[in-house]
């Protein structure tokens, strides 16, 4: 009987010892098909407001694409500042540990592409995305060279913000949409004045308004599509830039700050849609915008009913040296074309969905109700119109220093009073920097 217990035991001890091997055994053949997708994106806002729902929504893509693939692990680095990403994307970039889909800083766009770092998509667009669910402000952004090297994100128009109290003050009638830069120019000249008799200009039309702004009024485009070729010394440009210098002639040698804005000194301010959805609700608003009331209307056009809505898009890319494109894809597509996503993007962001679908829904139009914005500012049809005639900056390689170098030769121009003078001068210099 003993021995035969001692058997038992033995056996016992011998079959839970073969279970424990054949568990481990199973994990890890298990760990080593589990394969990882790493992503890459910022914390915070791509958008300079605050934000308090910094990882909700890719947090949520990734435990539904988890769940659709039990054999795949979503990882990222938190806490990467959107300051900070940028180098942190070249170093992972140079020393080949990059994320296998990441987002794109929209200054760096043009020259991921340029140098081979980003995936082309074209094939897997071909066979599975129409293109035309998209703004095409929102997917021209990323297109380079003709082909399309990333997925449009998040969009955030620019609209003009208005301080109500001032013009009713004035018996002015708040803009529409549709308005030109023409009534811009007449009612900053005629809210510009010396309100209290001593001498010295106190209110004003505007602050934040440049020349670029000017320009994209008129429908102007500012170099061709390859950005072999610079097109500044044209009479549109000229008609812009002029309009320009009228508008900065009014507050005499005074330069209008958004300080002054905030004090409610001035009628008019640029504002992105993220800004004014993060200040014009509580509890922003408090902090922000709370002494007078205000909202926002598209951006004016040079004629009416023209386009002038600069649009920023942020996006996502896949890298060139993913080893796993498919699941890259497949990721990219959740983020970028599913419309739950884009929706909790809408709900939970500041900026506007790149889906046409989604911005045009009823829950977009209930979260806006909900936000507490007024019936005539922020609507679904407010916004769909903005995007569907959104201006895109050019993507050619040199764009971003190209701007930079214009900016400052027709800042100094303008500053200088000689842009009749200058124009061709610029346009010879910007025109030989392309070559």
């Amino acid at each position: 009987m003993i021995n035969f217990l001692k058997k038992g035991r033995y056996f016992l001890f011998a079959f839970l010892s073969l279970l424990v091997l054949a568990g481990l055994t199973f994990a890890y053949f298990n760990r080593q098909h589990e394969r990882t997708l790493k992503l890459g994106f910022y914390s915070g806002s791509s958008w300079g407001v605050p934000n308090g729902n910094d990882y909700k929504v890719i947090d949520n893509a990734i435990a539904r694409f988890e769940k659709s693939h039990p054999d795949v692990q979503v990882v990222y680095e938190s806490g990467i500042s959107k300051d900070d990403y940028s180098d942190w994307l070249t170093d992972q970039i140079v020393s080949g540990t990059q994320p296998d889909i990441f987002i794109v800083p929209e200054s760096d766009f043009n020259l991921l592409s340029s140098t081979g770092a980003l995936a082309s998509l074209d094939k897997n667009i071909i066979e599975s995305v129409d293109s035309k669910i998209f703004y095409d402000s929102a997917y021209n952004a990323g297109k380079y060279n003709n082909s399309q090297f990333a997925l449009p994100f998040e969009s955030n128009p620019m609209m003009m913000c208005i301080n109500i109290d001032l013009l009713e003050k004035e018996g002015i009638a708040i803009p529409e949409s549709g308005w030109t830069i023409s009534d811009f120019y007449k009612i900053c000249q005629q809210v510009t004045k010396d309100t209290d008799n001593d001498g010295v200009i106190d209110q004003y039309g505007y602050t934040g308004y440049d020349w670029q702004k000017a320009v994209a009024a008129y429908g102007v485009d500012l170099f061709n599509a390859s950005g072999t070729k610079a097109y500044f010394d044209t009479d549109r440009v000229r008609e812009a830039l002029n309009v320009m210098l009228q508008l900065q002639s009014l507050s005499g040698n005074y330069t209008v700050n958004s300080n002054d804005f905030d004090q409610g000194k001035v009628a008019f301010i640029p504002m992105t849609v993220a800004e004014y959805r993060t200040y014009q609700p509580y509890p922003y608003h408090v902090a922000k915008y709370s002494t007078f009331s205000w909202s926002c209307v598209p951006m004016p056009a040079g004629e009416a009913g023209g386009d002038a809505t600069q649009v920023s898009t942020s996006l996502f890319a896949i890298s060139s040296k993913t080893k796993q494109a498919d699941l890259a894809w497949e990721f990219l597509q959740l983020l970028c074309v599913d419309e739950d996503t884009q929706q909790s993007l809408f709900d939970y962001s500041q900026g506007t969905s790149v889906l046409k679908s989604v911005m045009t829904s009823k829950r977009t139009e209930d979260k806006l109700k909900e936000d507490g914005f007024g019936s005539d500012s922020l609507t679904p049809s407010t916004l769909d119109s903005m995007l569907s005639q959104g201006i895109t900056n050019p993507t050619f390689k040199t764009y971003n220093t190209t701007m930079e170098q214009a900016d400052y030769l027709i800042s100094k121009a303008m500053a200088n009073n000689s842009l009749d003078k200058d124009l061709f001068a610029i346009q010879k210099e910007i025109q030989d920097s392309l070559q």
